[in-house]
């Protein structure tokens, strides 16, 4: 059997345990602040080269979407000029030339160009990624950009017209 004492020592305990019927809010939880994009690494500055410069001419493969020529190397520094024949005769197969910066997501950068018909398929939001680029080349056009080679390093070219991104690619390569 309980005592006084036993009960009275019981209630103060359910007491300090919190047994007030009243349900206590939650803490609302602080405010997060809007993260920042993350930041893109300015590319090294190729060291100047004194040689002659690189003129390479892509053409696709008939009326696919693939180039003909999928490795392209230059030297760091290395002026090069990069014009893109269209020997396609299929009118669905425009065409352009876009080498990117290393690490960029492909993927990501094909999606948003789908819908940069105005800025020759160059996502305005992501030109901070793009080395150089051609215009779009309609089949019979020729197209041509002159750019600096990046630092040493592994880039990617792509075609950004709407689809071609994912199997419209080539290699970049500066050593």
């Amino acid at each position: 059997m309980l005592t006084r004492s036993t009960l009275v020592a019981l209630a103060l305990l359910l007491a300090a345990c919190g047994g007030d019927p009243t349900p206590t809010p939650a803490p609302e939880p602080a405010p997060v602040a809007p993260s920042a994009p993350a930041a893109t690494a300015t590319p090294e500055a190729p060291p100047p080269f004194e040689g002659p410069g690189l003129d390479v001419t892509l053409t696709p493969v008939g009326n696919t979407m693939a180039f003909e020529q999928t490795e392209i190397t230059a030297q760091p520094g290395q002026t090069i000029r990069l014009t893109f024949e269209n020997t396609a005769d299929n009118p669905a197969m425009s065409h352009n030339v876009v080498v990117l910066h290393a690490g960029t997501d492909v993927n990501a950068f094909g999606q948003a160009a789908m819908s940069a018909e105005a800025t020759d398929y160059i996502p305005v939001e992501l030109a901070d990624r793009v080395i150089a680029h051609t215009s779009v080349a309609a089949p019979g056009e020729t197209v041509t950009a002159e750019f600096t080679a990046p630092a040493a390093g592994t880039y990617t070219y792509v075609c950004t017209f709407p689809g071609h991104y994912m199997m419209m690619t080539g290699t970049l390569i500066v050593a």
